[in-house]
Formats: C-alpha cells, structure tokens, sequence
C-alpha cells in the first residue's frame, strides 16, 4: 500500500467522521456553525480553552460533543490515521493539555488547527440544512 501524506491522512479521516456524524442525524446547522468555529475558537484562546469550551458545552450539545471526540480521538491517536500524535499516550486531549509540555500543546494545535479545516470544509460540503448562508465562506 502506498503511505499517504499527513494531510491525506486529515482529509480521510476528517470526511469519515462528517459523514459518521451524518449517519448519527445530528444537526447539520449546529455541526456546520459548530466546526466552522472551532478553527477560529483554537487561533483566538488556545487549543486549551477551545476544547474545554467543547467539552462543557458538549453535555447539553451532541454537535459540541461529535467535534471534541472527533479532534479528542485524532490527537490522542486513536483512529487509524494519526497513532503518532502528540497526546497518543492519553486518553483525551484535556488530558494531554494539562499534561505535556509547552512544545507539545503548540504542535497539538498546530494540527487541531490543521484537522478542523478539513472537517469544516467537509461539513460545508456535505450537511445540507437548506441554508443558503451557510454556503459562502
């Protein structure tokens, strides 16, 4: 088999969990909105707040919760994708944010950064909700 990129890899992955969450019926609206600023959330505060935000509202919001297992599970290599991220050794990104060191938290959000591009893009392309705004960028 041939080795695929890192940013193959993204991609793959990325697409199989929009279309999971497709399959699961959550709402598209909320999922698009949801993904579409989790990139912006991560640049502005930090992979740290951004999750922590995720994983809060996650209680009351499948959509919250989908996106933080999603980045949770790549950065924790736990798909077959990504086994060498940066927090594999922990069970969930929190987990490697408190954790590891400086070095570590910048290139897990580095590569947070990186995925959820690709899960936004995906979600755009692929969650119809029938509105139109959702449709520019």
């Amino acid at each position: 088999m041939m080795q695929q990129t890192i940013q193959q890899q993204r991609a793959k992955y990325a697409l199989e969990r929009v279309q999971q969450a497709i399959s699961n019926n959550l709402d598209h609206k909320e999922y698009k909105s949801y993904a579409a600023s989790f990139p912006a959330m991560i640049h502005t505060n930090g992979l740290g707040q951004a999750a922590a935000f995720f994983r809060s509202k996650g209680v009351n919001s499948p959509a919250h919760q989908a996106l933080y297992d999603l980045l949770s599970d790549w950065l924790c290599g736990k798909c077959e994708y990504a086994p060498n991220q940066t927090y594999r050794d922990c069970e969930n990104m929190l987990d490697g944010i408190f954790d590891k060191d400086m070095h570590d938290y910048r290139l897990a959000q580095a590569e947070a950064q990186a995925l959820m591009d690709w899960v936004k893009k995906f979600a755009k392309a692929f969650m119809n909700d029938g509105d139109e705004e959702g449709d520019r960028e």
